[in-house]
């Protein structure tokens, strides 16, 4: 599969529809990193979102890919750099989780050009490392929520992009089928994907030691490592709610986490 040795770097980067939503954020994703991105809804995630994939131009800075111009690629370039999985998906037929994963060699083929032997084996390899070969024959509109999340990941990691933006990956799942998604990204980020992703939850972004970029009121951002940033002051400033970090030990493999915990008034 494709994979991308550079790194995604903003510099200066003011995003917005028409005015200004972001201003002056600079930050860099290299390959093996996991960044979460922080915030309020309607506070200027999607916006951020929508630039770093290519489809919203700045308004001001640039976004690099391996220090070419992001803006300056052809679709079929970034297709080959950056792969999307959306929060939700409801494909007009009832196709198979294989055919589905098969699309994600779609933005690489040439007009007309159908997907060749190459394509479906990097399809059945993207199912197999997901471990959900077992749901290939079955009709995408017939599985779990979760397992039509874990099928859109694995189209985009069929794709070959050695970059994986994923928006609210954990959204409407179960607890379970949540830590599942979120080990699968960690999974992802080990191989030396970058992966970029939207959450509500900023449980996640300590769970998966991840940097961060929380989006807050008056275009701006804090970034750092999880750790932190995710703290009872950024909840109280990010959600305006009462929340305590507490650090957990895992005494059989020694290692600790710290878990985030919200407060009800």
């Amino acid at each position: 599969m494709t994979e991308m040795t550079g790194t995604l770097s903003l510099k200066d980067l003011t995003c917005g529809y028409g005015s200004p939503i972001i201003e002056g954020l600079s930050l860099d994703v290299a390959p093996g990193d996991t960044l979460c991105i922080l915030g309020k809804n309607g506070i200027g995630k999607t916006t951020l979102f929508r630039t770093l994939l290519g489809t919203l131009k700045p308004l001001g800075g640039a976004v690099t890919l391996a220090g070419r111009d992001l803006f300056a690629m052809t679709a079929r370039e970034r297709a080959k750099q950056i792969a999307y999985v959306p929060q939700t998906h409801n494909p007009p037929f009832a196709y198979t989780a294989f055919e589905i994963v098969l699309m994600g060699r779609g933005g690489l083929l040439s007009a007309f050009s159908l997907p060749s032997a190459n394509d479906k084996d990097l399809a059945a390899e993207a199912m197999e490392m997901l471990g959900i070969t077992h749901l290939a024959s079955r009709p995408y509109t017939q599985v779990s929520g979760g397992e039509r999340q874990m099928i859109l990941i694995a189209r985009a990691v069929a794709q070959g992009a050695g970059f994986l933006f994923l928006d609210e990956p954990a959204a409407n799942l179960d607890y379970g089928n949540q830590m599942k998604v979120l080990g699968v990204l960690k999974t992802l980020a080990a191989a030396g994907k970058g992966v970029i992703f939207t959450s509500h939850d900023p449980g996640h972004a300590l769970l998966l030691r991840a940097k961060v970029a929380a989006v807050r009121a008056g275009d701006d951002v804090v970034q750092g490592s999880g750790e932190d940033i995710v703290t009872k002051e950024m909840a109280q400033s990010l959600y305006g709610v009462r929340a305590e970090v507490i650090t957990v030990e895992d005494l059989e493999r020694g290692q600790h986490v710290k878990v985030f915990a919200p407060f009800l008034d």
